[in-house]
């Protein structure tokens, strides 16, 4: 599992959770993977009362609790809002440590027509799959269930709901940026009787209509033990409150200098593709070479079969009728705190764009027939600036800067490859079926990238390590020196 996989398979989470998962997966790489260092209908009142006290007796006293704690949210500045659960007054069922807490399965009884389940928690459209939908994540409250309080940022929106006799809270985010899907969207939904909260992030492409009857439709049962299999994944609050004191230590270095990037390739040398001592997945036996890196003003050189029907829209809009580039779009951003400013674009401009395409080869130099060879390339930007390589950002940062980064919007804002011409494994994407003894196997990568930034151009084929940053995996494989 690679970090940026998380990224892409999951949506954006509030710095602290998604510090406290980076964390752990950047800890779980180092230990498995590369060994671095760095980084209702009316009841009878008997009746009520038999159902209650059944329940009570398989989930504990605090079942209780739906009408003794209640979820609220309150204005932090002009665009942040905490949400937390508050106990009554007049309650005393105090349930400050829960130490048996029972695993549970969900059940989701309603999703909008051309919906489906990609993986546990996740759904998304049948013609937008694994881009957007809902995804949902749920905390466990070992702590106590008036312990949850999270502090959402640049809120545009906010509805306290009642899904499925629950409290909860909505929110509509800001998004600027240029994605043509982004999860903008955020529920909350507290279950006190089973002492879990849940978090669905959903995307732009659902509605607030229906990301509600989602969460509407959502029911936690309590499973038995011969049925943990089915029980969902949830982070324990206690972990997620320890998280926010941990040191994370960072994989990605701001800068390195010219020797720690002796290890550059260039177009036509032969490289491992893994040179540890750990073999992943069969990469200690494979070798790459980047044979060929191809400039164009066209889309002529790819095949457009290899592409899905978003991505085709996306170049359509991209490209004259003829399949010549149109200029890409530069939005320079000034952040805000998400608390008393968001986002905000103070300058754009438009730039001529060039298609980068890639002929990539792997080659099995083993004794043995690999299955399912993931591969992954990611185009990435590098400049010198007082001896030292670093990240190119669009522009010289300086203490006058009115702007804090240069994004780029339509398909130039994807550093990872988003056109490959070799589709395999189980989601029928970047893998190779089959690859056997001394056999290499051809893929061609795509990119698009302003004119302007050619001379910056490093290919990272490195299928552990980080797209967006220069990290130690990456730096040991070596990039690939494709400037213009």
């Amino acid at each position: 599992m690679r970090l940026e996989d998380l990224k892409q398979e999951f949506p954006q989470m509030p710095d602290e959770l998604r510090n406290m998962v980076e964390h752990e997966v950047r800890r779980q790489l180092r230990e498995s993977v590369t060994g671095n260092k760095r980084k209702y209908t009316k009841h009878t009142i008997r009746r009520s009362l038999i159902v209650a006290f059944a329940a009570a007796m398989l989930l504990g006293t605090t079942v209780f609790a739906a009408i003794a704690y209640h979820m609220r949210s309150e204005s932090v500045g002009k665009y942040a809002v905490k949400t937390k659960i508050e106990k009554d007054e007049n309650n005393s069922l105090e349930n400050g440590h829960i130490p048996n807490i029972p695993d549970v399965t969900m059940e989701v009884s309603y999703l909008p027509d051309g919906m489906v389940k990609t993986e546990d928690g996740k759904y998304s459209f049948e013609n937008a799959m694994y881009k957007g939908g809902v995804s949902i994540v749920f905390y466990k409250m070992d702590t106590g269930d008036a312990a949850f309080e999270m502090l959402t940022k640049n809120v545009k929106e906010t509805e306290n709901i009642s899904v499925g006799g629950h409290e909860g809270v909505y929110f509509a985010l800001q998004s600027i940026g240029g994605e043509d899907i982004s999860f903008n969207q955020r529920i909350y939904v507290a279950y006190p009787d089973v002492h879990y909260v849940m978090e669905l992030y959903a995307a732009s492409d659902v509605s607030k209509e229906e990301a509600i009857k989602i969460a509407e439709g959502i029911r936690l049962q309590p499973v038995s033990d011969n049925a943990l299999s089915d029980a969902i994944a949830a982070y324990k609050w206690s972990d997620f409150l320890a998280s926010n004191h941990e040191e994370v230590v960072e994989d990605a270095a701001p800068a390195v200098s010219g020797e720690e990037m002796k290890n550059t390739h260039a177009i036509g040398d032969v490289f491992a593709a893994n040179p540890q001592k750990e073999d992943l997945e069969g990469l200690g036996n494979v070798e790459i070479k980047v044979s060929d890196v191809q400039v164009s003003d066209n889309i002529s050189l790819l095949d457009l079969s290899a592409l899905d029907e978003d991505f085709k829209a996306e170049l359509q809009s991209e490209t004259t009728p003829s399949g010549e580039l149109l200029p890409a779009k530069i939005n320079y951003m000034k952040f805000g705190d998400g608390v008393n400013s968001v986002d905000t674009v103070v300058e754009s401009r438009e730039v001529p764009q060039k298609l980068i395409y890639a002929t990539v080869e792997y080659t099995n130099k083993g004794t043995e027939e690999l299955e399912e060879l993931l591969f992954f390339g990611s185009l990435m930007k590098f400049a010198e600036e007082n001896g030292q390589i670093k990240r190119y950002d669009g522009k010289t940062f300086g203490p006058s800067a009115d702007w804090d980064d240069a994004v780029l919007t339509g398909a130039a804002r994807h550093v990872e490859m988003w056109y490959y011409d070799v589709h395999g494994g189980e989601r029928n994407n970047n893998y190779i079926t089959h690859l056997k003894a001394g056999e290499t196997a051809t893929v061609h990568m795509a990119w698009l990238v302003p004119e302007e930034e050619l001379a910056y151009l490093y290919l990272n084929l490195d299928s552990y390590g980080d797209s967006y940053n220069l990290c130690d995996h990456s730096l040991e494989v070596g990039y690939v020196d494709i400037r213009q």
